[in-house]
């Protein structure tokens, strides 16, 4: 029972670290942030960042890798309850909107205007990672994508579904997560995809 205490001081802590550097990068970019602003801001002292954090890189990547998980066991939940033959790129790309949607500060702190570059790096590449396991399987019978490398088409839809992804949190979400994630499907998926 002693256990738990520290743990949840723990958490506690590193989520006033976190929402202290969201709210900063919101005002004024992530390069401009300084782990001095974060401590102020958290009200914590400088040894307390550094027991939990080793720099404000490190610190950011944290967020993000509490998004993804968060985003992982909603998508494999998905995946576990659905009927078969479902469209695995319309799942991905619609769920991504809505996480998106859900956790827009956090988002607009990580990937939009303001945010970092080894942030925007990692999520492409998690995206990148999350089409290859899901989209690879209709190569082989469609006309669309045969002269063309599978590892090109992936790098193109996920370069194309951060693209938009970061135009839509930059403009504060005109349209609803649906709809983005339909005129996603519509300009860089149907094309490409459907024989």
């Amino acid at each position: 029972m002693q256990e738990k205490a520290p743990d949840r001081r723990i958490k506690r802590t590193q989520q006033q670290l976190r929402d202290a550097l969201e709210s900063l990068i919101l005002e004024k970019g992530y390069e401009a942030v300084t782990v001095q602003d974060i401590i102020d801001r958290a009200n914590v002292g400088r040894s307390t960042f550094y027991a939990h954090f080793w720099s404000k890189e490190n610190l950011l990547l944290s967020g993000f890798e509490n998004l993804k998980l968060q985003f992982e066991e909603r998508y494999q939940d998905i995946l576990a309850h659905r009927s078969t033959g479902g469209n695995n790129s319309m799942e991905l790309s619609l769920l991504l909107f809505q996480h998106t949607q859900n956790y827009h500060p956090l988002y607009k702190a990580l990937l939009g205007k303001g945010g970092s570059e080894v942030v925007i790096k990692e999520f492409q590449k998690y995206v990148t990672e999350q089409m290859q396991k899901h989209l690879s399987e209709g190569w082989g019978h469609n006309p669309n994508l045969k002269d063309i490398p599978p590892d090109l088409v992936i790098h193109f839809l996920s370069s194309s579904l951060l693209s938009l992804l970061t135009w839509w949190l930059d403009n504060d979400l005109p349209v609803s997560a649906e709809r983005i994630s339909q005129l996603y499907h519509q300009m860089a998926v149907d094309p490409l995809m459907k024989g």
